[in-house]
Protein backbone atom coordinates (compact mmCIF):
# COMPACT_ATOMS: atom_id res chain seq x y z
CA UNK A 1 0.00 0.00 0.00
CA UNK A 2 1.57 3.05 -0.73
CA UNK A 3 1.76 6.13 1.25
CA UNK A 4 -1.29 8.10 -0.25
CA UNK A 5 -3.49 5.35 -0.21
CA UNK A 6 -2.62 4.42 3.58
CA UNK A 7 -3.47 8.43 4.61
CA UNK A 8 -6.77 8.11 2.77
CA UNK A 9 -7.14 4.95 5.01
CA UNK A 10 -6.91 6.82 7.62
CA UNK A 11 -8.78 9.84 6.68
CA UNK A 12 -11.50 7.57 6.48
CA UNK A 13 -10.96 5.59 9.60
CA UNK A 14 -11.28 8.98 11.50
CA UNK A 15 -14.28 10.19 9.90
CA UNK A 16 -15.92 6.71 10.88
CA UNK A 17 -14.79 7.01 14.61
CA UNK A 18 -16.61 10.22 14.06
CA UNK A 19 -19.72 8.72 13.54
CA UNK A 20 -19.80 10.02 10.03
CA UNK A 21 -22.20 8.29 8.14
CA UNK A 22 -21.09 9.68 4.79
CA UNK A 23 -17.89 7.82 4.85
CA UNK A 24 -19.89 4.36 5.20
CA UNK A 25 -21.09 5.65 1.70
CA UNK A 26 -17.84 6.06 0.23
CA UNK A 27 -16.92 2.66 1.40
CA UNK A 28 -19.56 1.36 -0.04
CA UNK A 29 -19.26 2.92 -3.10
CA UNK A 30 -15.44 2.02 -3.75
CA UNK A 31 -15.26 -1.57 -1.83
CA UNK A 32 -18.96 -2.50 -2.25
CA UNK A 33 -18.83 -4.15 -5.91
CA UNK A 34 -15.57 -6.00 -4.49
CA UNK A 35 -17.03 -7.26 -1.56
CA UNK A 36 -20.03 -8.15 -3.72
CA UNK A 37 -18.21 -10.26 -6.12
CA UNK A 38 -16.73 -12.12 -3.76
CA UNK A 39 -20.03 -12.80 -2.01
CA UNK A 40 -21.51 -14.48 -5.46
CA UNK A 41 -18.06 -16.29 -5.87
CA UNK A 42 -18.57 -17.94 -2.64
CA UNK A 43 -22.42 -18.46 -2.52
CA UNK A 44 -23.36 -18.81 -5.79
CA UNK A 45 -26.64 -16.64 -5.54
CA UNK A 46 -26.92 -12.81 -6.47
CA UNK A 47 -29.39 -12.22 -3.83
CA UNK A 48 -27.82 -13.88 -0.96
CA UNK A 49 -24.74 -11.99 -2.18
CA UNK A 50 -26.48 -8.64 -1.84
CA UNK A 51 -28.06 -9.32 1.16
CA UNK A 52 -24.82 -10.38 2.94
CA UNK A 53 -23.08 -6.96 1.51
CA UNK A 54 -26.00 -4.97 3.43
CA UNK A 55 -24.97 -7.13 6.79
CA UNK A 56 -21.16 -7.15 6.21
CA UNK A 57 -21.28 -2.91 5.88
CA UNK A 58 -23.62 -3.04 8.93
CA UNK A 59 -21.59 -4.42 11.05
CA UNK A 60 -18.10 -2.95 10.08
CA UNK A 61 -20.14 0.52 11.04
CA UNK A 62 -21.52 -1.02 14.05
CA UNK A 63 -17.52 -1.98 14.86
CA UNK A 64 -16.10 1.31 13.76
CA UNK A 65 -15.29 2.80 17.07
CA UNK A 66 -12.93 -0.72 17.72
CA UNK A 67 -10.91 0.02 14.93
CA UNK A 68 -7.06 0.93 14.75
CA UNK A 69 -5.89 3.62 13.14
CA UNK A 70 -3.40 1.89 11.23
CA UNK A 71 -6.31 -0.93 10.05
CA UNK A 72 -7.03 -1.22 6.72
CA UNK A 73 -10.67 -0.93 5.95
CA UNK A 74 -10.54 -3.33 2.69
CA UNK A 75 -8.55 -6.22 4.54
CA UNK A 76 -11.32 -5.24 7.58
CA UNK A 77 -14.16 -5.87 5.25
CA UNK A 78 -13.25 -8.56 3.86
CA UNK A 79 -12.37 -10.60 7.19
CA UNK A 80 -15.81 -9.68 7.89
CA UNK A 81 -17.21 -10.59 4.38
CA UNK A 82 -15.51 -14.17 4.95
CA UNK A 83 -17.15 -14.92 8.66
CA UNK A 84 -20.20 -13.64 7.32
CA UNK A 85 -20.48 -16.01 4.26
CA UNK A 86 -18.94 -18.80 6.43
CA UNK A 87 -22.25 -18.09 9.17
CA UNK A 88 -24.59 -18.23 5.94
CA UNK A 89 -23.54 -21.39 5.09
CA UNK A 90 -23.61 -23.04 8.01
CA UNK A 91 -26.94 -21.90 8.60
CA UNK A 92 -28.34 -22.46 5.14
CA UNK A 93 -26.76 -26.14 5.54
CA UNK A 94 -29.02 -26.54 8.96
CA UNK A 95 -31.96 -25.52 7.34
CA UNK A 96 -31.63 -28.22 4.56
CA UNK A 97 -30.64 -30.79 7.16
CA UNK A 98 -33.63 -29.86 9.00
CA UNK A 99 -35.67 -29.94 5.63
CA UNK A 100 -34.88 -33.00 4.12
CA UNK A 101 -35.45 -34.87 7.96
CA UNK A 102 -39.43 -33.45 8.41
CA UNK A 103 -39.82 -34.01 12.53
CA UNK A 104 -42.79 -34.66 14.09
CA UNK A 105 -43.91 -32.42 17.41
CA UNK A 106 -42.74 -35.06 19.62
CA UNK A 107 -40.55 -37.16 18.70
CA UNK A 108 -39.64 -40.20 21.06
CA UNK A 109 -36.19 -40.19 23.15
CA UNK A 110 -35.20 -42.80 20.92
CA UNK A 111 -35.43 -40.85 17.86
CA UNK A 112 -33.26 -38.45 19.12
CA UNK A 113 -31.02 -40.97 20.07
CA UNK A 114 -31.03 -42.68 16.80
CA UNK A 115 -30.41 -39.19 15.14
CA UNK A 116 -27.47 -38.78 16.87
CA UNK A 117 -25.97 -41.89 16.48
CA UNK A 118 -26.36 -41.35 12.91
CA UNK A 119 -25.10 -38.03 12.69
CA UNK A 120 -22.05 -39.32 15.09
CA UNK A 121 -21.55 -42.30 12.42
CA UNK A 122 -21.71 -40.24 9.40
CA UNK A 123 -18.85 -37.81 11.31
CA UNK A 124 -16.77 -40.94 12.15
CA UNK A 125 -17.23 -42.11 8.65
CA UNK A 126 -16.57 -38.49 7.26
CA UNK A 127 -13.32 -38.47 9.31
CA UNK A 128 -12.11 -41.61 8.68
CA UNK A 129 -12.54 -41.17 5.06
CA UNK A 130 -10.80 -37.80 5.61
CA UNK A 131 -7.44 -39.60 7.25
CA UNK A 132 -6.95 -41.52 4.24
CA UNK A 133 -6.24 -38.65 1.65
CA UNK A 134 -2.41 -37.90 1.54
CA UNK A 135 -1.11 -35.37 4.01
CA UNK A 136 -0.78 -32.48 1.88
CA UNK A 137 -4.21 -33.24 0.33
CA UNK A 138 -6.09 -33.47 3.64
CA UNK A 139 -4.61 -29.85 4.88
CA UNK A 140 -5.77 -28.01 1.65
CA UNK A 141 -9.11 -29.60 2.30
CA UNK A 142 -9.28 -29.27 5.55
CA UNK A 143 -8.38 -25.15 5.15
CA UNK A 144 -11.08 -25.00 2.86
CA UNK A 145 -14.10 -26.80 4.01
CA UNK A 146 -13.47 -26.10 7.55
CA UNK A 147 -11.62 -23.22 7.97
CA UNK A 148 -13.22 -21.59 4.85
CA UNK A 149 -10.01 -20.42 2.90
CA UNK A 150 -9.84 -19.17 -0.23
CA UNK A 151 -7.68 -21.13 -2.94
CA UNK A 152 -5.33 -17.87 -3.02
CA UNK A 153 -5.14 -17.95 1.35
CA UNK A 154 -4.62 -21.39 0.82
CA UNK A 155 -2.02 -21.50 -2.07
CA UNK A 156 -0.08 -17.96 -0.24
CA UNK A 157 -0.21 -20.40 3.59
CA UNK A 158 1.71 -23.26 1.77
CA UNK A 159 3.63 -21.91 -0.34
CA UNK A 160 2.06 -23.65 -3.48
CA UNK A 161 0.04 -22.63 -6.45
CA UNK A 162 -3.67 -21.65 -6.53
CA UNK A 163 -3.87 -24.87 -9.57
CA UNK A 164 -2.19 -26.85 -6.47
CA UNK A 165 -4.79 -25.86 -4.47
CA UNK A 166 -7.45 -26.30 -6.66
CA UNK A 167 -6.21 -29.98 -8.00
CA UNK A 168 -6.06 -30.87 -4.13
CA UNK A 169 -9.84 -29.77 -3.26
CA UNK A 170 -11.07 -31.98 -6.50
CA UNK A 171 -9.21 -35.34 -5.82
CA UNK A 172 -10.16 -34.65 -2.24
CA UNK A 173 -13.67 -34.25 -2.82
CA UNK A 174 -13.53 -37.21 -6.25
CA UNK A 175 -12.25 -39.59 -3.23
CA UNK A 176 -14.55 -38.64 -0.88
CA UNK A 177 -17.57 -39.09 -3.34
CA UNK A 178 -16.82 -42.27 -4.41
CA UNK A 179 -15.03 -43.46 -0.50
CA UNK A 180 -18.67 -42.30 1.01
CA UNK A 181 -21.08 -42.76 -1.67
CA UNK A 182 -24.91 -42.03 -0.79
CA UNK A 183 -23.92 -40.23 2.73
CA UNK A 184 -21.46 -37.62 0.31
CA UNK A 185 -23.72 -34.50 0.35
CA UNK A 186 -24.54 -35.20 4.02
CA UNK A 187 -20.78 -35.73 4.79
CA UNK A 188 -20.04 -32.57 2.94
CA UNK A 189 -22.55 -30.77 5.00
CA UNK A 190 -20.78 -32.11 8.33
CA UNK A 191 -17.55 -30.92 7.12
CA UNK A 192 -18.74 -27.00 7.06
CA UNK A 193 -20.80 -27.64 10.65
CA UNK A 194 -17.30 -29.45 11.62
Amino acid sequence: MDRSENQHWHGWIRRLHRGDEAVLRELLNVLGPKVLGYCKKKTGNNEDAEELVLDIFLKFWQYRNRLDADANPEALLFTIARNHILNFMRNNAVRKLAAASPQEPDLPETDSILNNFTYNELHRQYRQALEKLGDKQRTVFKMSREEGLSHREIADRLGISVRTVEAHIHSSLKYLRAELKDGFVVILLLSILD
